[in-house]
Formats: structure tokens, C-alpha cells, sequence
């Protein structure tokens, strides 16, 4: 039986049901194992495998809590003592999603970006509230209006979430710095969030904001969390698709599908997530955020993948296959890893065949993962 220690807050653990898992993960020859980061390691090991969500506590240690600089501590001596164990994902790589700045920049110069179909949207980090520098820093880096600031910490903390969209030079008072200022690229109010689970990705359509122009606007403040839930109804994304000149891009499932595994080892992570928005001008693929071990929930059979995932690489760890540290996709994984989530719902004042979007349909009931084998029969 292989020990796999696993962590994360209670409320994430509640929320995917953990503890309801034990018997699918024992039936594999997988014990699970809840970690106490506040006790010794050691004591509670050894283990074949280390699964976690320790973002929030590493921005805290980052901020100087001792509590969570003491709980990282923990983690680190045990990894460092222990290099056969195997850990999803590596703390490295979580500390640089941590930080948006540092994220954007890790992506725009890694492989993924040699693909001119992929992009990054203009971006700039500001520190200050002085609006002659943050003109002049804005301007060096190409970034437009409007713009949409984001807290430059990505993750421990409901601010991470908390947004702003400006839309002129005036309006630049409302910056609060530290935060990434970034060019708002019209999208037609449609988001693809991919989930990453080591070889395979999950493609889920959801709202997203509505196309904006810059003006003398006043500054719109948003929650992300509440613009992009699958049943929002929020104004910032209500769009009436008749009044727009290009109906929304239909997406290539299978350019986002390899999208996934390209920016898994870029970022060297396995279990995490990301947003990508199509350019409703230039029809480019536009990666706007990264999120570690993000809402898995949404798959219905999360935890039978994610036992799966386990169970490999542990295999390929005793065979001494991992590829610096992480599974390499088999030509299985490669030929029908996608799987595409009907999660679009949002209210728009179209015809039945525009609200088909490569077997999306608006207002969709439940979430449905379609097989891996059916592939969608039209791509653009």
C-alpha cells in the first residue's frame, strides 16, 4: 500500500469532499494521509507521494506570518530529507503563480509563447499611486486603455480577487498599488478556463466581461469570483450578441487541449489551472491568469483522475521515468486527454444555432463532460 499525504484548508477539503474518497484511493493500493503541518513530518511519514494546496500559507510566510513560515519550514525539511517522495506540486513553482507579475513573465518567455496563435496581453507592474510615473510606466510598456489593474498577490487573500477596469489617464488615481496594470482585450464576454490534472485538461466556457472601450468612464470595480461563476448574471457581462458586429469566435478545442500541456511544463505544475480569452480582433489565444489547484469540483470525476494521475506516477517514480520529477503524457494521453465542460450560462438574445458553440449550448442545465474519444465535429 503506497502512502500518499495530502493538505489543503478545511474549507477546500470540504468543499471536494476528501474524506469521501479514502475507499476509491485504497482500492488502487493508495492510503490517504491528512497532514498536520504544525506537527513534525517525520512523525506522521513516510510517504510515496505529497498531493497539496499550500498557496495561501506560502504567500503568508511570504508576508512574514511565523505560524506559516514555521508550517512551510515543516514541509521543505521533510522534502529535502526525503527526495525519492514525490510532490504535486513542487513548492518552487507554486511561489512563482504566487505573484501575477512573476507569472506573466515566467509564461511570456517560456515555449508556450513561440506559438504566435498565443499571447499575453500588455502588461506592467506599478508600486506607486503617482500618476506621472504610472503614465510613463504604462506608456514604456505598451499598455492601453482600458486597463484592468489586478493585486499584484495572485493568491492568499479574497483581494486577490478584487479588480478594477480604468479607462482613461484621469482615472489612474484609483490604481492601488502593489497590483499588475494590463491591457483589456475585448473578448466578446466569453472565458475558457482549462484545468490542468497531470496528462489531461478540462475546458469550461463561462461569462466573462463584456467588450469595453476606453472613455470618460468612471473606474468599475469587480470581484472576478462573482464576473465569471458559471450562473453569473452580473452587468459586467451582459451582452446582447445581436447588437455585436462578429458573433464569438468558435473556439479550437484542440489548440486549447495542447495549450495545457504546454503550460504545464512550462510552469512545472500539475494540478492547476488557468483562464485564456480569444481576441475578438486578432482571433489570438490570450492566457490572462494561472491559478494553482483551483476548482476541481466542477469535474464530476475528479478524484477517479486524480487517483489515476497518483497511481502513474508513483509507478514511473520506482521505474525512473519521471522526467525532472513529472509524468511525460503517453501517446494515449496525447491522442484523447480533452474533455470539454458544458458550462456556459449566460443570458444573450441569439438564435438556438448561435448559442451552439462546438456542442456548448447557452443556459446549459448540468455540467457533462463529453468522452474523450468524441472529438467536436467542427473547429475554426
Amino acid at each position: 500500500m503506497k502512502r500518499v499525504g495530502y493538505w489543503m484548508s478545511e474549507k477546500k477539503r470540504k468543499k471536494l469532499n476528501f474524506e469521501e474518497h479514502r475507499e476509491l484511493f485504497r482500492n488502487a493500493g493508495v492510503e490517504l494521509v491528512q497532514i498536520d503541518l504544525n506537527v513534525s513530518m517525520e512523525d506522521q511519514g513516510p510517504f510515496d507521494l505529497l498531493v497539496h494546496k499550500v498557496a495561501e500559507i506560502l504567500a503568508k510566510a511570504n508576508n512574514g506570518n511565523e505560524s506559516a513560515q514555521l508550517a512551510i519550514q515543516n514541509l521543505e525539511t521533510y522534502i529535502e530529507r526525503h527526495p525519492e517522495c514525490v510532490v504535486l506540486d513542487p513548492l518552487d513553482s507554486i511561489r512563482t503563480v504566487l505573484d501575477r507579475y512573476t507569472q506573466y513573465q515566467k509564461v511570456l518567455h517560456s515555449e508556450v509563447m513561440k506559438d504566435r496563435r498565443c499571447m499575453i496581453p500588455t502588461f506592467v507592474e506599478l508600486n506607486t499611486t503617482n500618476i506621472d510615473e504610472n503614465k510613463e510606466k504604462l506608456a514604456k510598456a505598451g499598455v492601453t486603455f482600458p486597463l484592468v489593474c489586478k493585486p499584484l498577490l495572485a493568491h492568499g487573500s479574497t483581494l486577490a480577487h478584487q479588480m478594477s477596469i480604468i479607462f482613461n489617464e484621469e482615472s489612474l488615481k484609483d490604481i492601488s498599488p502593489p497590483c499588475v496594470a494590463q491591457s483589456f482585450i475585448n473578448h466578446n464576454a466569453i472565458l475558457y478556463k482549462i484545468m490542468v490534472v497531470g496528462c489531461k485538461q478540462f475546458i469550461i466556457q463561462r461569462p466573462s466581461l463584456k467588450n469595453l472601450y476606453p472613455g470618460a468612464h468612471a473606474t468599475v470595480f469587480f470581484d472576478t469570483q462573482e464576473v465569471s461563476k458559471a450562473d453569473s448574471d452580473h452587468p459586467l457581462n451582459a451582452v446582447d450578441y445581436a447588437t455585436l458586429e462578429d458573433q464569438p469566435t468558435k473556439p479550437d478545442w484542440a489548440y486549447l487541449d495542447k495549450l495545457g500541456q504546454k503550460l504545464r511544463s512550462a510552469m512545472q505544475l500539475d494540478l492547476f489551472g488557468f483562464d485564456v480569452i480569444i481576441d475578438s480582433e486578432t482571433n489570438q489565444y490570450g492566457i490572462i491568469d494561472i491559478n494553482v489547484f483551483p476548482g476541481f469540483e466542477a469535474i464530476d470525476s475528479f478524484f477517479s483522475i486524480l487517483c489515476e494521475h497518483i497511481v502513474r506516477v508513483i509507478d514511473a517514480q520506482e521505474k525512473g521515468e519521471l522526467v525532472n520529477g513529472r509524468l511525460m503524457p503517453s501517446a494515449q494521453d496525447i491522442g484523447g486527454s480533452m474533455n470539454i465542460l458544458n458550462q456556459l450560462n449566460q443570458k444573450a438574445n441569439v438564435s438556438h444555432d448561435d448559442c451552439l458553440l462546438n456542442n456548448f449550448a447557452l443556459n446549459a442545465p448540468k455540467s457533462k463532460t463529453i468522452n474523450n474519444n468524441q472529438q467536436p465535429s467542427k473547429m475554426s
